[in-house]
């Protein structure tokens, strides 16, 4: 009998822990989606477009596109749009205080036609998005549709992503904007 207490104590204590952990994670993730509406109503931000070569020396077919959005020295939006033989990856990075707090991926997917057995240029459909919420660094959630890059376990898309964005941003800070 003392046991079976001690053991529903117990289970108790480990099922409170996780449901505090969740409504935690809930809670930092309704804040961030918060951020991010702020993030994206603004109107004052300095923009800065960099292209192909001043990007990178080998350039996709389709080009690459960085856009960086800024509010004094704070940079509070990069989004990256890479033009692919295959369609259009479009990366979103969100900060707070110059710290990353979200990341939105997605893929648009040529549309094969098979009569002409040829990609259609015109026409995309969406393959992949992925939401990824950051806090202090850490992933803490991420949420995503279709196939992506980080169904290998080899790749960490916590590392990945926190590198593509610092990537980023140094290319902006290079260039003392």
């Amino acid at each position: 009998m003392k046991y079976s207490v001690f053991f529903i104590f117990l289970l108790a204590l480990v099922l409170i822990s996780t449901l505090s952990i969740s409504q935690s994670t809930k809670a930092v993730i309704a804040e961030i989606r918060k951020e991010i509406n702020q993030i994206n109503s603004g109107k004052t931000y300095k923009k800065l477009t960099l292209r192909d070569d001043q990007i990178s020396k080998s350039v996709p077919d389709g080009g690459v596109r960085l856009t960086c959005y800024r509010m004094g020295n704070n940079i509070r939006k990069i989004v990256s749009w890479i033009g692919l033989s295959t369609g259009n990856r479009i990366f979103e990075y969100y900060y707070e205080n110059n710290k990353l707090i979200f990341v939105y991926e997605q893929m648009d997917s040529f549309v094969y036609d098979t009569s002409k057995q040829a990609f259609r240029l015109d026409t995309t459909e969406r393959t992949f998005e992925g939401r990824y919420y950051f806090k202090g660094d850490r992933l803490i959630d991420y949420k995503t549709t279709g196939h992506n890059r980080f169904e290998d376990d080899e790749i960490d898309p916590q590392k990945t992503l926190l590198s593509e964005s610092d990537e980023n941003r140094k290319l902006f800070l290079r260039r003392g904007h």
